[in-house]
């Protein structure tokens, strides 16, 4: 390249013209001016170099012909500054990039850019333009939404909830060319959507952006359900002219992983494949993180080749390949530990027994063992890790959408140091270990803070461990999420906007109430309003919401936290769960004083929350006087799109339903995406009772759930039974799921 005259743009804005009389990637460039004067810039100073005379590539590509077409480009700096484009050529080399543009007299020219400048780059069209054109998915709403976004400080969000509207590729331009105003929401690349996208999706995606500015367009359209994450990173990969690679289906080179740290692959989403050429083949989220390259390149010695894919697929690689301990140290350890099963004397033999154990919680491999278990389970966005002994293994599995997958078996004698080590980060007694203890963790993975709730229970076989998972981020979600339909979605939204009332949501232990819950404080919060809620535990921290834990051992229960709330003036309680009749008078007495109570109950249907609350001795009416409405709903697991297939369903079944003998269901027949299960992902099915003047006019003592049931029906109230029918007649569940969850 050297020789050639040159126009050096900087960092700073300032243009440095002469000749290059020499270069290097890592220290940077030498340019002779007119004037006799040599100028000595560091590459760290340079934007990029502009070439005056024609130039090829130093690594032998050919130079673009002039009549090539061009493609947009977009250039992010370390500095946060971007540069747009369009160039006729772009070639990535481990030392920069080289693109062709034209200047002002149409004449082609080459610009060189240092990778120690750049954050990242794009090429190509940009993704919603892309998924557009790949027919990968449909256009959303663009105008009302870029008015929804102008008017967002002085509207509610759900003001923009009511209808759905198409849009053009035009449209899309100029919504792109909007966006400039709003350059870190990056609007236009939000509306892509599968299908027509309602406004209360583009204005809930408006609202996480805006919350969080550093998530990418891609997470937020497959959290939008608008498409699939292998959709958009393959679009990615066909922008950036590099592979896309489904890990599940690749054979990785286990000499590989030395090459890459287990840190380096976490913090940087990437996995080593295999060399090829000398060139280190890295499967990464994001191919234009310069940052990786330049890490992997200093600490492997190899040049590094990049291939797309998705998150799910690199953190099930880094599980599976990384989050395995020294096998020859952990087997000597157990070893040890089994010849202490021979000792004559009992007492010293448990006494060594649990010296040994608490010293091999303290080694790294038990730690990393344990580290990696709990990382696994993370990105398996598993809800518990089970630990359970049985008399020669001990096992772990992973419950994954409700369902408990068997991840794999260890010896025996490794699970005392396990055990140890989960007691360690639980802040638990290792002594103890003929009681039940309960411990908690909070660790931060990818930025996120995850709590650890964690119970360890002695059994015959062993101590058996549980940790559930509590994602603060990942694990909220907002009403418009919750799988509602339109006009049920109004209406729970309508009871969460009046001032004064009692609002339930019931069901058994696991059916997603307390998700529910959230997602109405989220929506409550929207209001301006004095919230306080009595949880037992607090599973998720809410900023800006005043969380109270109750303690029973202590004596402070729910009653007692809400008799001592109201004097904090709120204006929404939120109860965990209304247990006695105590906390159930004191919920209705602040319904009846200006407060909007949200609550749980364990009732099967939403018409006997109204004869459980009567039994634990509830005036009916007061009862009548303050209930709003009662959710009651169940959680069904989500077919598996990939591996969905004709469902072959039992003749009592299409009997008790009521479902004729042609009619088609679909159910996951089993893959690698979803282990085999069938399933991926979990919705809720419901029924929403609204209290109506006819409904309250039944409160009254010896009414049975039948004749409230019955009213609710004609209120127009759609039974749970019939809701599950309607999501398999969808495809989206199995008839056999809708069967498990039926009510009477």
């Amino acid at each position: 390249m050297t020789g050639g005259n040159v126009a050096a743009h900087l960092m700073n804005g300032e243009v440095v013209e002469g000749r290059l009389t020499s270069f290097s990637s890592q220290t940077g460039a030498r340019i002779a001016r007119p004037i006799g004067v040599s100028v000595e810039l560091p590459v760290s100073s340079l934007r990029y170099l502009m070439f005056h005379e024609p130039q090829s590539p130093p690594s032998g590509e050919v130079m673009p012909a002039p009549s090539s077409e061009a493609q947009k480009f977009t250039l992010t700096y370390i500095d946060g500054r971007e540069v747009n484009g369009n160039a006729h050529g772009l070639f990535a080399q481990p030392e920069g990039l080289y693109l062709y543009r034209r200047d002002s007299t149409g004449k082609l020219r080459m610009l060189f850019v240092p990778n120690r400048v750049l954050k990242n780059y794009r090429s190509g069209p940009r993704l919603g333009e892309s998924l557009i054109a790949a027919g990968r998915v449909a256009p959303g709403a663009v105008h009302a939404a870029l008015d929804a976004q102008q008017d967002q400080r002085g509207k509610k969000l759900g003001a923009y909830v009511h209808s759905t509207v198409a849009i053009t590729a035009d449209d899309l331009k100029k919504a792109l060319e909007e966006q400039a105003d709003f350059p870190a929401r990056k609007l236009g690349e939000l509306l892509i959507a599968d299908g027509l996208i309602s406004l209360k999706q583009l204005a809930y995606a408006l609202e996480l952006q805006k919350r969080d500015r550093k998530k990418r367009l891609g997470d937020i359209l497959v959290e939008m359900g608008a498409t699939t994450s292998e959709a958009v990173h393959a679009t990615i990969a066909h922008n950036l002219g590099i592979p896309f690679v489904q890990l599940h289906d690749f054979e990785i080179d286990p000499k590989m992983l030395p090459l890459v740290t287990e840190e380096l692959a976490r913090k940087h989403l990437l996995m080593p494949l295999m060399l090829h050429q000398d060139c280190l083949v890295v499967a990464m989220q994001d191919p234009t993180d310069m940052e990786a390259h330049n890490l992997l390149r200093f600490t492997t010695g190899h040049n590094v080749e990049a291939a797309v894919a998705t998150r799910e697929d690199i953190e099930w690689a880094i599980g599976k390949y990384y989050s395995v301990p020294n096998t020859e140290s952990l087997q000597s350890d157990a070893e040890n530990l089994q010849t202490l099963e021979g000792s004559e004397d009992d007492q010293d033999q448990g006494e060594r027994e649990f010296l040994e154990a608490v010293r091999l919680g303290k080694e790294k491999p038990i730690v990393r063992l344990v580290t990696g278990i709990i990382l696994s389970g993370i990105g398996q966005r598993a809800s518990d890790v089970h630990l359970h002994p049985t008399r020669k293994t001990a096992d772990l599995l992973y419950r994954i959408d409700g369902n408990l997958i068997k991840s794999r078996s260890f010896n025996k004698a490794i699970l005392p140091a396990l055990v140890s080590r989960i007691k360690i980060i639980g802040r638990m007694n290792i002594a103890e270990r003929r009681l039940p203890q309960d411990g908690g963790a909070r660790v931060i993975h990818e930025g996120k803070v995850v709590d650890l709730r964690i119970s360890v229970i002695p059994t015959v076989d062993g101590e058996s461990v549980v940790i559930r998972i509590l994602n603060n981020e990942g694990g909220l979600k907002s009403v418009a999420e919750l799988g509602f339909s339109q006009n049920d979605e109004a209406a729970f939204n309508d009871l969460l906007c009046r001032n004064n009332g009692i609002v339930l949501v019931t069901g058994p232990t696991g059916c997603g109430k307390s998700t529910t819950l959230y997602a109405a404080i989220g929506e409550v919060r929207k209001q301006n309003v004095n919230l306080i809620t009595v949880e037992d535990p607090v599973e998720y921290h809410i900023d800006g919401v005043e969380q109270i834990q109750v303690n029973p051992v202590a004596g402070y229960s729910f009653a007692k936290a809400l008799r001592h709330i109201l004097r904090h003036d709120p204006d929404v309680i939120m109860i965990g769960e209304i247990r006695d009749q105590e906390t159930g008078k004191i919920a209705i007495e602040s319904a009846l004083t200006g407060h909007l109570v949200l609550s749980t109950l364990h009732t099967n249907e939403a018409a006997s929350a109204v004869t459980r609350l009567m039994e634990m001795g509830m005036e009916p009416y007061l009862l009548s006087a303050t209930l709003l409405g009662v959710l009651a709903q169940r959680l069904v697991r989500r077919n598996c799109p990939h591996c969905v297939a004709e469902e072959t369903v039992e003749p009592g079944i299409r009997k008790f339903l009521g479902i004729d003998d042609d009619e088609v269901f679909y159910r996951g027949a089993g893959c690698e995406k979803c282990n085999h299960t069938g399933f991926s992902g979990r919705l809720a099915v419901y029924e929403l009772l609204r209290a109506t003047p006819e409904l309250r006019d039944r409160i009254q003592e010896g009414v049975t759930i039948g004749e409230l049931h019955a009213q609710a029906l004609k209120d127009g109230m759609m039974p749970l039974t019939q809701n599950a029918l309607a999501q398999a007649r969808q495809r989206k569940i199995s008839l056999a799921e809708a069967y498990r969850v039926r009510l009477e």
